[in-house]
């Protein structure tokens, strides 16, 4: 007897039955400062008695849609009939694949790496001209290839503010920073330095650029490093209220006080200094090392002013917050210890 085939029906439940076990695997993924943080303010307040704050472990960017940062690219002033006129040169090719419909509507990183390709083959045909009799020619594709180079630093960046890969990669993200391998940290550092690069040494970097966008786009560590200093800043921030409403009746009189301090202190140790603190030295690292990076951005005048903007505040001012809201949250705690000494 022949087995029978699975309708279509299983097939279908099938299906969307491992869709919804990818999604709530994907959904999962790096989560463990939240769980760090939830863990330390339900041992906490329990221990010390006093009514949980329900804090939210959210931390959603504000981020301008990207076409708020588009450039206009002043066109190049050429006559096809002059340009057309030049011998043995591999550029004709390149102009009539760009004035095809589908040349007309590239993604940025795909005009970015073809403006490069005109601009070298332009050097290479001034070049192989400049011996012969025709200074006239020499002349006018000189003027098209200074006018390519000036305008070089604005295709790139349209690459940098319009690429869907970049801009998710530093807007949108479920995620935060674990603080161990599974950050692709590594990744994140070499895929910035590389875009940042394609702007001055385009020979040198340019062709790692695609893959590096598309790693932006599965890594997603900055804007998961953004969430997780938006996270600790607001979760700190409200413990620290919280625990200092208590902490001012505490006196530390009794051998129960200090017993009782002991075992905070133990929490304390156990689930802020080993998790939470533990990741937060992790998020240091990474702001310190990206930052020469991000700098290199928010300090170019060839990118929109809100764009840089944008960057400042994710990545310099609410790191501040972040950093200002776990030291009072620690010297909190060692105003609270010293009350037993």
């Amino acid at each position: 007897m022949r087995n029978k085939e699975p309708s279509k029906t299983t097939v279908l439940r099938l299906f969307i039955f491992i869709s919804l076990m990818l999604l709530l695997q994907s959904c999962q993924r790096h989560q463990l400062l939240p769980n760090a943080l939830e863990d330390y303010s339900e041992r906490m307040y329990k221990v010390l008695d006093i009514e949980e704050t329900d804090i939210p472990t959210f931390a959603t960017l504000e981020f301008p849609d990207k076409q708020t940062f588009a450039i206009n690219i002043p066109k190049l002033n050429i006559k096809m009939r002059e340009f057309y006129a030049i011998e043995d040169c591999a550029i004709k090719q390149l102009i009539a694949q760009r004035n095809t419909a589908l040349g007309k509507i590239q993604l940025p990183s795909v005009r970015l790496n073809y403006e490069w390709i005109l601009i070298d083959h332009l050097q290479k045909c001034i070049e192989s001209n400049s011996t012969k009799s025709n200074e006239a020619q020499v002349e006018k594709m000189q003027d098209w290839l200074h006018q390519k180079k000036a305008i070089f630093p604005l295709v790139w960046a349209n690459m940098v503010t319009q690429s869907n890969e970049l801009y998710l990669g530093i807007s949108a993200s479920s995620g935060f920073i674990d603080g161990n391998e599974n950050d692709n940290f590594t990744d994140g550092l070499f895929d910035l330095k590389n875009l940042v690069a394609v702007r001055d040494d385009p020979a040198a970097n340019i062709a790692a650029m695609e893959a590096s966008l598309q790693s932006i786009q599965k890594h997603r560590v900055y804007v998961r490093l953004w969430r997780s200093q938006m996270l600790l800043r607001n979760y700190l921030n409200q413990m620290t209220a919280d625990i200092s409403h208590w902490a001012s009746s505490f006196t530390c009189e009794t051998n129960k006080d200090r017993e009782k301090l002991a075992i905070i202190r133990n929490v304390f140790t156990l689930f802020f200094i080993q998790n939470v603190q533990a990741i937060g030295a992790q998020i240091n690292h990474y702001h310190y090392v990206l930052k020469p990076e991000f700098l290199k951005l928010i300090n170019d005048k060839n990118l929109p002013n809100s764009y840089t903007l944008t960057i400042d505040k994710y990545n310099q001012s609410e790191f501040d917050e972040y950093q200002e809201a776990m030291l009072t949250h620690v010297k909190m705690w060692q105003g609270i210890f010293k009350k037993c000494d």
